[in-house]
């Protein structure tokens, strides 16, 4: 039973009739109330899990527009947290997925086998294999599997995972200040900056030189803080070391800002200090903290440290100065300005450049 859920609404939900069935031979076009509205109100599991049953299995207008894509990611953070096996009201996820996948090209393999495994957990957890809300959905999101020949497409939908990493789905997303559509294939990238302890393990195995900062300023070198003082070139040898990349300026603003162009990574409000590593009062001296400190305000795809923290190198070299690389990101004694302080911002420095407001993450690509 959902909290706070109308009792009119509870499960026994309403009768089960074949009027429900959905069956469909071709994609839907997108259709224009897949859009918030402004004054919609705070995104909840009640608010979504109504507006799914009114449009998706009532068939009637939803009290409350959403923006589908946002619903989307608020159940991918909701199972991240809470065992999908578990919930025999997942179906709700399940039919909004599938649904997605008419309209959504881009992602409609990953839609149409995620709402499968979701069916499948609901149909074993609820014994129920007759409701066609579920039933007519399940039976075309298999049949579509097959048909489409998505087989090796979902080998790499499925992705393993890789600890410490997320994984960015393929797609279009808004990139630059312009905001100009770019797309980019899945990836995967650090959930947050390489630490002083990763970098030690690193030097650890290589012999490789560690910061000098680590000897000028040992406060520098605690062990879950961003490593800084490294140039590009010391960071790409820790990238070929771990058998990753640097990300390029694209990757790297796509994991901070999602596919919305959001001008943070936790939406478009303004910086506070909870929220980022950013110098919020110039009163005080600036303080490096762990980006891990700042979890609860990550990115759509739960990227942390992405505003403020290190200035972060990118694989993405600047046209017009040989040797330099664009930097990501912003850092801890930077002001909370929008020079430095959103997801579009760059800077850019030479590669053999070392400073203690340089770190950088890394990315890997889906195997072929």
């Amino acid at each position: 039973m959902l909290a706070g859920w109308d009792a009119s609404m509870s499960r026994v939900w309403p009768v089960k009739s074949s009027s429900t069935s959905v069956r469909r031979s071709k994609p839907l076009a997108k259709t224009a109330d897949t859009t918030t509205k402004k004054g919609a109100g705070e995104l909840t599991r009640d608010v979504i899990c109504q507006y799914v049953w009114a449009k998706y299995i009532d068939n009637t207008k939803p009290s409350t527009e959403l923006d589908e894509h946002e619903a989307l990611r608020f159940f991918e953070k909701y199972y991240a947290k809470f065992p999908l096996n578990d919930d025999s009201e997942c179906f709700f996820y399940g039919i909004l997925l599938y649904e997605q996948a008419f309209s959504d090209e881009t992602n409609r393999a990953r839609y149409l086998v995620k709402a499968k495994e979701v069916f499948e957990v609901y149909r074993r957890v609820s014994g129920d294999t007759e409701w066609d809300a579920v039933e007519d959905r399940y039976a075309d999101t298999v049949e579509m599997i097959e048909e489409e020949n998505l087989t090796e497409k979902v080998k790499k939908i499925a992705a393993p995972e890789i600890p410490g990493m997320v994984l960015v789905p393929g797609g279009p997303f808004l990139f630059g200040d312009e905001g100009r559509e770019t797309v980019l294939e899945p990836y995967y990238i650090d959930i947050e900056p390489i630490t002083n302890a990763r970098y030690r393990e690193f030097i650890a195995e290589t012999n490789y030189r560690p910061p000098r900062i680590w000897d000028s300023h040992p406060d520098m070198a605690a062990p879950d803080l961003p490593v800084t003082g490294v140039s590009w070139m010391d960071a790409l040898q820790y990238c070929k070391w771990a058998n990753k990349t640097l990300p390029t300026a694209e990757q790297w603003e796509k994991a901070a800002r999602g596919d919305q162009g959001y001008l943070y990574p936790w939406g478009n409000d303004e910086p506070t200090p909870d929220m980022c590593n950013l110098h919020h009062d110039r009163d005080r001296e600036p303080e490096l903290r762990p980006a891990k400190d700042y979890a609860a305000h990550a990115s759509p795809y739960g990227v942390v440290g992405m505003i403020g923290g290190v200035w972060e190198w990118t694989n993405t070299a600047h046209p017009e100065h040989d040797g330099a690389h664009y930097l990501k990101g912003g850092s801890f004694v930077d002001p909370v300005d929008p020079r430095f302080a959103i997801g579009s911002s760059s800077l850019w420095a030479g590669k053999k450049t070392k400073v203690d407001v340089i770190g950088f993450r890394c990315t890997k690509l889906l195997e072929a």
